[in-house]
């Protein structure tokens, strides 16, 4: 393993909200024996101290989690010696982290179990945040580009030019790259597919639990209903200068460089309009369009996928994702901020009477459209686009601590990990390693050829929209039929009316035809 390697300049000072610099060279041999920062993110207190001290326990000695703005750093897993011209090119997994504003690239331990099932694994930072997503028009001003606030995707695109130069020297093959990522790494792999400064450097792609065809980012300079709010890009940048005590002026952009990583991500925490949840803008350079608009007409990276969801998806995340109690006012004001006019067909979809019926509903609510719809679609345009896609449905229990919760947000990555968190899982008995051996056997098996299917693995068939089955991951391991298919229909109507009303929508119509 080679650890903290560092693939762009630290984006610090005048390097802070511009797009990642090459990486001075050392003197002689840099040491990779430790993991870099974290980029900076608002972690609750004492959280990832009691996750380090249980991983240095039980699985990786050598964990340590920090943060700083000199960030930009990957890590790298081979069982090929480095150095070894003879030995065959292994295919190169790139695992994105998720968690929003949170998480690292040693988050979670992907390397040591993938390695050793026969690809080179190497996973990478990115910034997030103010520090990562943040618009403006001095920005927008300053770039070469005329562009601004999509850093952290820059920031992958650097990482895997660096994977293209670089990764035959620790017996990786270049020509043969999955990136895969959960939750909001799999909504940065949806943007990488959409981004044509991405196109060539990775020919597979994992997306777990979250798309990005399925929602609408904020545009750079046009007004529009995106997800968590209205207006455009540059608005939540000049917003967040306001709150800040920045005039606009000159220095506007000296004074935004000059402020800590901390006074900047607290401004989201006391100003819900400053977010960048979404985590992306339409900025005509790194996404020339909205990607619901680029998957529906077959304009993504011409790459197979593997894709899919939890049956459980939004038990442990309603108040972070109603941003209060799950109240009746907090539920109906969230879906008619999301969905406008379609705000009571999505209620009358999952009533609640009174503040007690919310959680229930919305936990029903947010596992169909946040996530099970959110992969749907990935799969669907990718099918009608003439590409192959294996689509799952992962319904295996939590245990421990875990048993009251289902198959819950991000539960299939333990199974990815090896790493089950003994205090909250306890020891994984004989059905939780047969399912480690199946899962990380379909996505290392996809990514040496292309396809899950292999010796000893379930046959899982290629996704068929007509046909409309898939494989269900769990106890068992069989096709069903989607799960709540029939409640997708109204979420594209919605998204198609909400990109029909995006100024100059001709280029942002969804439609479901792929151009040639």
């Amino acid at each position: 393993m080679f650890l903290g390697i560092p693939f762009a300049a630290p984006p610090t000072g005048e390097r802070r909200w511009k797009p990642p610099q090459p990486v001075d060279k050392w003197p002689g041999i840099r040491s990779a024996d430790s993991y870099g920062a974290a980029c900076p993110q608002q972690v609750p207190a004492g959280w990832m101290e009691a996750y380090t001290k249980e991983m240095n326990q039980t699985f990786e000695p050598y964990y340590t989690y920090y943060t700083d703005e000199d960030c930009l750093y990957l890590n790298v897993w081979t069982t090929n010696m480095p150095g070894d011209s003879t030995a065959e090119k292994l295919p190169v997994m790139v695992w994105i982290h998720g968690g929003g504003d949170m998480g690292a690239s040693h988050f979670w331990p992907m390397g040591p179990t993938l390695a050793r099932r026969g690809v080179v694994l190497v996973s990478m930072n990115y910034r997030l945040g103010a520090l990562g997503f943040l618009a403006h028009p001095a920005l927008t001003a300053e770039s070469p580009h005329h562009a601004s606030g999509n850093y952290g995707i820059l920031d992958q695109i650097a990482a895997l030019q660096w994977v293209q130069r670089n990764i035959a020297k620790f017996g990786g093959d270049p020509a043969n790259v999955t990136i895969f990522g959960e939750s909001s790494g799999g909504m940065m792999v949806c943007f990488l597919m959409s981004s044509p400064l991405a196109r060539g450097l990775f020919q597979r792609a994992i997306l777990e639990s979250l798309g990005c065809a399925d929602t609408i980012s904020p545009e750079l300079k046009t007004p529009t209903y995106y997800e968590g709010g209205v207006g455009t890009a540059e608005e939540i940048g000049l917003r967040m200068m306001r709150d800040l005590g920045i005039s606009d002026g000159p220095n506007a952009l000296k004074e935004l460089r000059s402020k800590a990583p901390k006074e900047l991500m607290d401004v989201s925490d006391r100003d819900s309009a400053v977010n960048f949840d979404i985590e992306s803008a339409i900025d005509n350079w790194v996404l020339t369009e909205q990607p619901a608009t680029t998957f529906a007409q077959g304009r993504q990276a011409k790459v197979p996928v593997i894709v899919g969801s939890n049956s459980d998806e939004g038990t442990t995340m309603v108040e972070e994702t109603l941003h209060g109690p799950p109240t009746l006012a907090n539920y109906k004001a969230f879906l008619k901020n999301e969905f406008l006019d379609y705000a009571d067909e999505m209620f009358r979809m999952n009533p609640a009477a009174t503040d007690a019926d919310v959680r229930a509903a919305f936990i029903a609510f947010d596992t169909d459209y946040e996530f099970g719809n959110s992969v749907h679609v990935i799969a669907t345009d990718t099918a009608r686009g003439g590409l192959k896609a294996w689509y799952y449905y992962f319904t295996y229990p939590g245990k421990g601590k875990y048993a009251d919760v289902g198959a819950f947000h991000g539960l299939e990555v333990k199974f990815l990990t090896g790493w089950f968190r003994p205090s909250w899982w306890g020891e994984p008995d004989a059905e939780d390693k047969k399912l480690l051996d199946l899962m990380t056997g379909y996505w290392t098996q996809f990514a040496k050829t292309g396809d899950p299917n292999g010796p000893s693995l379930p046959q899982w068939p290629v996704y068929d929209p007509k046909a409309e089955m898939v494989l269900e991951i769990g106890q068992e391991v069989k096709l069903r039929p989607t799960p709540r298919v029939e409640r997708f229909p109204v979420f594209e109507r919605s998204l198609k009316s909400r990109l029909a009303s995006i100024p100059q929508s001709g280029k942002s119509s969804l439609d479901n035809t792929p151009q040639k």
